[in-house]
């Protein structure tokens, strides 16, 4: 395991006790006896990709952006490729589990990411938001998912290659998180907001960052007070977009693939998937309700 490999160059010789943070496209695990978070790139990750991301946070932290910040640990140079995968070290950071971030508050903290992340530009790549997607399709018919749930997502995916070549920006290109949601800000005691997981950062249209957050609104029983907030705070309401309808079906198409994953795994978690595949394509700022995964 890569991780285990990595501490072991770090001098830990017997197994340690990591705890699971997370386990998506990476897996994050934390080791508190040194005050690190390990995150285990997927197998097919390119080591040159990491190194990028772990440069381009250092410098928007040194910017003044709040960001849970790589480790820096003696004798070790970022990232870190084993036989297993490629791993990078982050600081282990204690949170306050009954602080939840506001609308506005993660309006506030995307503004500023924005204004900040620009300057770096040159740094980050090209936005391309099929990749992933492909593959999770590609997986899915190797896994044998019946194909009544695979071919809508196909056919939506065609769809869209074919519409998000003509997307103009209104907001202008720039960097992009890639990923902005609730989850992905840490608070700490104090409310100290920190703006976790870079793996998706690139260089495109700002309002791909806003897309998450009016995904909540439509799917997940957001109110309009706290929509108007988000929007608000940032600057922007993404549903004056031409092209929002583009936005958000590329973030759902998104989000059932990821899902897709997991069919299988228990009668409710397929259930969910059924739902989203059947109602993926309703129109309108309202659809219907998707349960949180």
């Amino acid at each position: 395991m890569a991780a285990f490999d990595v501490l072991a160059q770090l001098g830990v010789e017997a197994p340690p006790d990591l705890a699971l943070l997370r386990f998506g496209e990476n897996a994050l695990y934390a080791y508190r006896d040194r005050g690190l978070v390990l995150r285990v790139a997927r197998p097919d990750t390119r080591a040159e990709q990491v190194a990028r991301t772990v440069d381009f946070v250092m410098r928007i932290a040194a910017r003044g952006m709040e960001v849970a910040e790589p480790a820096a640990v003696p004798g070790v140079r970022q990232p870190v490729v084993t036989s297993t995968g490629v791993v990078t070290l982050w600081v282990y950071y204690e949170t306050d589990t009954d602080c939840r971030v506001t609308p506005r508050e993660l309006g506030g903290l995307l503004r500023h990411f924005h204004d900040l992340a620009i300057s770096e530009k040159d740094l980050v790549e090209a936005w391309e938001p099929f990749a992933l997607i492909r593959a999770r399709l590609d997986g899915a018919r190797r896994d044998g998912i019946d194909q009544d749930l695979v071919d809508p997502l196909a056919a939506l995916l065609a769809s869209l290659e074919s519409r998000v070549p003509d997307l103009t920006s209104e907001l202008g290109i720039g960097v992009i998180h890639g990923d902005m949601h609730y989850g992905n800000v840490m608070c700490l005691p104090g409310r100290r907001l920190l703006l976790i997981d870079f793996d998706q950062i690139c260089r495109g249209p700002l309002e791909w960052d806003l897309v998450p957050n009016l995904v909540t609104f439509r799917r997940f029983e957001m109110s309009d007070e706290d929509y108007e907030e988000f929007s608000s705070a940032y600057g922007y309401d993404l549903r004056v977009s031409p092209h929002v309808g583009t936005f958000i079906a590329l973030r759902e198409l998104g989000m059932v693939t990821w899902l897709l994953q997991q069919y299988g795994t228990s009668a409710s978690l397929d259930e969910e998937i059924r739902c989203r595949i059947d109602s993926i394509n309703e129109p309108g700022a309202r659809a219907t309700t998707w349960r949180a995964r």
